[in-house]
This record gives structure tokens, sequence and C-alpha cells, in this order.
């Protein structure tokens, strides 16, 4: 039996803190499916030293080591149950401060939905313990997955905003960032739609919610939300609730917009934008920049009262926020207007803008439909190219491709008499700016997410059947190949959701949470799939 170089037999008393507070080096485990491959990194550590990386079925923690070295900052966040009994990893870390292994998940099938804590440090001579690691939460899983996250979302949320707030060393996310939101359908003149303030944040290495201090100065939903160079989250636009005239409720489109600075915790207001704007689109350009496009207004005194204000007030301006001198400048008119359309950074720097609910003035009257037309914004000339996609489409999934192609998949489509979900998908390609139809997704979907996965494959989420103004959550996911353009339908979710936050997490699972879901309600859930 191997024994850890430094654990002396007998028992191991137990820390009394269940977390470093000085956490300096980073673990991430990668594969967590039973009988499976998994390969554990610690990194950010000392070059060229002892290190190793200790699983546990237990995070009550251990102060053994600071019985060894006398210092009270040696506490480990997981247990010493299975290290005691040989089952640990020992080894160095390179010149880059870095110490990988593989193995083999071999458990019975029972520890499934187990959980599984794992920490890393390293050790100089002597008892000398230094750069110990988050802890780090894996939950056993098969292939192909939905199971819950250790902890759901703060409060039940739809029409909420959420970016990627940190990467790992793969570009993918580490922590998601959520806020606002509200009551699931938005557009409903018989419901109050009471917005929330509040945010959080999912630590996607402890499948952990947390929820911020404070609140946003303005309550909303159907905003954006965009993460800065710096590390702050600027939040764009959106509806709040307004009032009621009648028997009818409404609510009131935002120009304003305010940045979280996760160091200081504090919500802070821009200027305001000149136009009023939801369902907007919000991109950071590369310069750091935030590019805003299009949006609805609602009527003339921006109020949303229901779908049809929705539908016919859409704009074609663009405004460009300058984080640095903290000011709006008013960007170059879209060639036509776009409220719910999908956007996505190129990997040039110029910024897709495609679909979206759009009208045109017939005999004054605005007559709106789905828009079939995408715009390419480059940010260096400011001029915009023009390309005409495959079906007229709103509020659908979108994600850039491992070759720089683009998938928009699913969202509301149909003639303006008969909106409803769609299952069409189609692909754009910058290199010729033209759309090609793939297959259509196994199920209709408005309102989905979209991610691309670690292998280059595409993956939409959940959204809704029903109807723009009445959708019904589903649970049905499906993964696109892009090599053999085929679609094929994917384990469901636990829970139906619509209009949530989702993300592809640094070990190539996916996270969704939040959203409405089958009871008409918000829901709080929060699941995690592995491929």
């Amino acid at each position: 039996m191997r024994v850890l170089p430094f654990l002396i037999a007998g028992a191991l008393a137990p820390a009394s803190l269940l977390a470093q507070s000085n956490a300096t080096s980073t673990l991430v485990t990668f594969g967590d499916v039973i009988n499976g491959s998994c390969t554990a990194t610690l990194s950010n550590a000392t070059s060229g030293v002892g290190a190793y990386i200790i699983p546990s079925l237990l995070d009550t923690g251990s102060n053994y080591l600071v019985g060894l070295s006398g210092d009270p900052n040696d506490l480990l966040a997981v247990g010493l149950d299975l290290a005691s009994g040989g089952t640990y990893f020992q080894g160095n870390t390179n010149a880059q401060g870095r110490y990988s292994v593989s193995f083999n998940l071999v458990v019975a099938p029972s520890f499934l939905d187990r959980k599984v804590y794992w920490q890393g440090f390293t050790q100089t001579a002597g008892p000398s313990f230094q750069d110990f690691s988050n802890l780090r939460v894996m939950t056993l899983n098969n292939a192909n997955r939905w199971q819950a996250a250790c902890t759901d979302a703060p409060q039940p949320s739809a029409n909420l905003g959420f970016v990627v707030s940190k990467r790992g060393a793969n570009n993918r996310a580490t922590e998601v960032f959520v806020c606002g939101g509200g009551p699931a359908l938005l557009t409903d003149p018989a419901t109050p739609y009471h917005c929330t303030d509040k945010a959080w944040i999912y630590d996607v290495l402890r499948e952990q919610h947390t929820e911020l201090p404070g609140g946003m100065n303005v309550s909303r939903a159907f905003h954006n939300a965009v993460r800065l160079n710096d590390g702050r989250i600027m939040v764009v636009g959106g509806v709040t609730f307004g009032g009621q005239q009648g028997s009818n409720f409404y609510t009131v489109v935002l120009n304003s917009c305010e940045v979280y600075d996760p160091l200081a915790q504090t919500w802070t207001l821009t200027p305001p934008m000149s136009a009023y704007r939801a369902g907007a689109t919000a991109n950071l350009l590369p310069d750091g920049r935030v590019f805003v496009a299009g949006g609805t207004e609602g009527d003339s005194q921006h109020r949303l009262f229901d779908v049809t204000d929705l539908l016919d007030s859409a704009l074609r301006s663009t405004a460009i926020y300058d984080p640095v001198a903290n000011t709006w400048s008013a960007g170059p008119d879209m060639p036509g207007r776009k409220a719910g359309a999908g956007s996505i950074v190129l990997n040039d720097g110029r910024v897709l803008i495609a679909g979206g609910i759009t009208y045109e003035l017939i005999i004054g009257i605005p007559v709106p439909s789905f828009s079939d037309r995408a715009f390419v914004y480059n940010p260096s000339s400011g001029a915009y190219t023009s390309a005409n996609m495959q079906d007229g489409r709103a509020l659908f999934g979108i994600t850039l491709l491992n070759d720089g192609r683009v998938l928009c998949a699913g969202g509301g489509g149909g003639d303006i008499l008969n909106i409803g979900p769609i299952r069409k998908a189609e692909i754009y390609n910058p290199a010729n700016n033209t759309f090609t139809a793939t297959p259509n997704l196994p199920n209709d979907a408005a309102f989905p997410v979209a991610v691309t996965l670690a292998d280059g494959r595409a993956m939409v989420l959940g959204g809704a059947t029903g109807s723009l103004d009445d959708p019904i959550p589903t649970a049905l996911c499906s993964i696109y190949n892009p090599t053999a353009n085929t679609w094929t339908a994917v384990d469901a979710m636990d829970v139906a959701h619509g209009g949530g936050a989702g993300a592809i997490l640094e070990d190539g699972s996916v996270y969704y949470s939040g959203g409405e879901t089958n009871n008409g309600q918000a829901t709080n859930a929060a699941e995690n799939y592995t491929p």
C-alpha cells in the first residue's frame, strides 16, 4: 500500500476550516466518466519541486499538514481518507510550475453522482508545504448524461444576462457571471413583470453558485452582459417593471448601463445610451470597446405591453462604449432594423449580426417580419458587409465553430401571422460571406443556447416550443457534427429550460441554469452535461 511520505499512521485530525484562504495554484480535472479516463493538472505552482494531488470523498478538510509544518495556513480542504490508503498522485512540477497526471476512474457504477474532492500542493525541503490549490469538485457521471450541479442558482430567473467571466488554459469557462432576469413571460399584459437586481457567479471548479453582495442600480431583464478586458462586467439596457395602465401591466425599456467591479464588488452606472434598447446585441471589440446594436425601444414612451410592441419597434442604430473614457459615441447605423438578433465576434475581429425581428413601413404602418439578413461590422473601417440568410429567424442559438464558421440554430420564425419556433439551422462562412443550410435540428427550439464542444461539435441546449408570446420550454438537446453535417439528439436535461444561461466549461462539460421551465415560471435549476 502506498502511503504519503509524510503521513504517519494514526487518526487524522479534522480541519477547523473547510477551505484554503491562501490558495495560489490552480487544480483542474478533465473527465468525470465512471471507468473513463481522467487527467488532473496542477498549474501556477513553484517550478521544479515535489507536487501532490490528493483525491477524497470528504470535504471536511484536514489540519494534518499544520502539525508537521507548524504553519497554520497549511490546512487542507480535502480529507486524507483515500490518501491514507495509498490513493494519491506524486510527482514534480516542470519548469512552468505544472504537474499533470492521467489515470482511469475505476469505480463501481453505484458511485454515479458521487462527489470526489481534489486538492493539490507542493513540498519543498523539509516539512514545508506551498502552492495549495483551490478545492476541485468532481461529480462522477456517465457519458452523454445530464446531472444536477452541486448547487442551484440563488434564485429563479428567466430572460437573464450572462457572460463567461473567467477562462482557463483551454480558453473555456472557469467562472460564469449571471445577472438580472425576471418571470417567464416578458410580454404578458395580465401579469406584472418584476425583475431582479441580483447577480451571481458559478464557480466551475467547485460547482458552486454564489450570490454577489448588493445589486445592480436598476433591476432589469432582456439585457446584455459583456466582460471588459480589465475583468469588469458591463450590463447593457434591457427592461424593468413599469407599472399598470388600466388592467394591463407593462415594462419599460431602459437606456441605462452599469459596470460591476469584481475586486471592489460594486456596481457603477455609466452614462446612459442615447437610445433605449432591450434585446440588443452587445460585443467586445478587439480594441476593448463595446459595440451595441439594434434592440427594441418599445412604444413612444418606451413601454412594452405585449408582443406587438416588441415586433414593431426594432432599431437600426448602434452605439460604442469606451470603458477607458467612460463615454458613449454613436456607431454607424445598420442597413436594417434588428431586435432579438444573434451576434458573435469572428476570428478576424469583425462582428456578425444575424437575423432578428425587423419591420418595414407600408403606408406609414409598421409591418414586422423575421429578418433573413445578416450584417458584418468591421470596426476598423466602420463599414458593414451584408449577407442573405437561408431563413429569417430571431432569438436563436449562435456559436463560433473551431474552423471559424458560425452556426445559427433554431429560434423563432415563420410569417408574422404564424409565429413559432423553428428547427432549421444554417452556417455562416466568413471566407465567402455566405450562409448554407444544415439538416434540420431534431426538434423545434426558440430561445436556445448554443455552445461549441471541446471536440469541435456544437450543442444546442433547451429552448422552447409553443409560440413567441406563450413559449413551452423544452429539455431536449442536440449535437451538430460539422464534419459529417449531421444532427443527433442527445440526453435531455432533467429540467426544461428556455432562455437561461449556458456555457462550455474548462473541463469540457456543459453548464445550463435558469430560464423558464414547464410550469410557466422561472427556474433556478442548474445542470451539467458530460459529452
